[in-house]
């Protein structure tokens, strides 16, 4: 069983109310924009109570500012027009030049557990490489020890299992809160029933109540 030393955990973010188009007109853009900062610090805060080296990957000065400010560091993502592939590799690059795994989780995740994350981590130490689908088809967490192409966008999940095929030993990790990403207005009904989703209840509540 291979001992790697303990991965760094990359949460790429986009600009506040710019991302989550699609949850307007439900939301405006300063509602997502608190939105997205709620569930973005859930996430990091997650992944480090589950004992992961969190960074934020960005390319948006006030993003990494932000970051700052709750305790968080910050990368700077790939170059222009990259996105998220980039943001990835980027964050390969810096894993691989301090020789530990890397692994990448998705920000829009509010039914996250540390249990989740922990089980991630708990594979990662083991294996080749993790996945994690999202319910609609894509990857909300993957990591591996080595160099991976990124290939994220709809369906990702199948290119990035073909890519990682050539592996001794890949895990997927199939749990509720890593499958769950909040995407579109359908996406934001279906918290309102979720048991796990409290918290998220209170913040639309609080921001509905906004002047």
């Amino acid at each position: 069983m291979p001992s790697h030393p303990p991965p760094l955990v990359g949460v790429p973010i986009k600009p506040f109310g710019v991302a989550k188009q699609r949850l307007h007109p439900r939301l405006d853009r300063v509602a997502r924009s608190r939105l997205g900062r709620a569930i973005a610090a859930h996430t990091l805060q997650t992944v480090a109570v589950a004992g992961g080296d969190a960074v934020v990957i960005s390319g948006d000065s006030g993003v990494r500012s932000w970051a700052a400010e709750i305790g968080f560091s910050s990368e700077g993502e790939g170059p222009p027009g990259t996105g998220l592939d980039g943001a990835v590799t980027a964050l390969q690059k810096r894993a691989m030049a301090e020789r530990r795994p890397w692994l990448v989780v998705h920000a829009d995740l509010p039914l996250l557990y540390p249990a989740d994350v922990g089980l991630v981590l708990e594979h990662l130490a083991e294996a080749s490489a993790v996945i994690a689908p999202s319910h609609d088809g894509g990857t909300s967490a993957l990591g591996a020890y080595g160099p991976v192409v990124p290939s994220y966008g709809t369906g990702s999940y199948q290119r990035h299992l073909r890519s990682l095929s050539q592996l001794p030993d890949v895990r997927t990790v199939c749990r509720p809160g890593l499958a769950f990403d909040l995407d579109t207005v359908a996406d934001l009904d279906m918290l309102s029933a979720a048991e796990r989703a409290s918290w998220i209840r209170n913040e639309l509540e609080a921001i509905d109540s906004l002047p």
